[in-house]
């Protein structure tokens, strides 16, 4: 199991999808699918409202609708298991229950969970007293 944190800040996603390709290296035959799940779960991890923080963390909401506070950082772990490799993002946490979204057509943003619950063998969350741990694994392609 391999972990690192990282600010959560917008810049932070690529480094964090970043961080998951060289854990798993170029010719990992779960690459793709495990960096673009990553990212979505990072930028979840960074654009969506958390419990209170420090004022310096106060953001715009990704949507426009104005000032949300910010983690102050957030956690990728890359484990590998029988057959497949596991992701975890750690965060704060959050008010709301991770759920896909119903976007509409036009919507810039809002798909990121249903490209894990489409991609993902499986994936789940969890709550404890360090935030919010939203999970991904992925099986053997095909």
């Amino acid at each position: 199991m391999i972990s690192q944190r990282f600010g959560a800040t917008r810049d932070q996603v690529r480094t964090a999808r970043n961080f998951v390709a060289e854990v798993l290296g170029d010719d990992h035959p779960l690459y793709d699918d495990a960096v673009l799940l990553t990212s979505e779960l990072a930028t979840n991890a960074v654009e969506h409202p958390t419990r209170p923080v420090a004022p310096e963390t106060t953001d715009t909401a990704w949507d426009g609708t104005g000032p949300v506070e910010r983690p102050g950082e957030f956690v990728v772990t890359v484990a590998f298991v029988p057959y497949g490799v596991l992701v975890t993002v750690q965060d704060p946490g959050s008010s709301r229950i991770p759920r896909t979204g119903n976007p509409g057509v036009d919507a810039t943003g809002g798909r990121g969970l249903m490209l894990v619950n489409d991609l993902a063998t499986r994936w789940g969350f969890h709550r404890d007293d360090t935030g919010t741990v939203i999970w991904f694994e992925l099986g053997p392609p095909g």
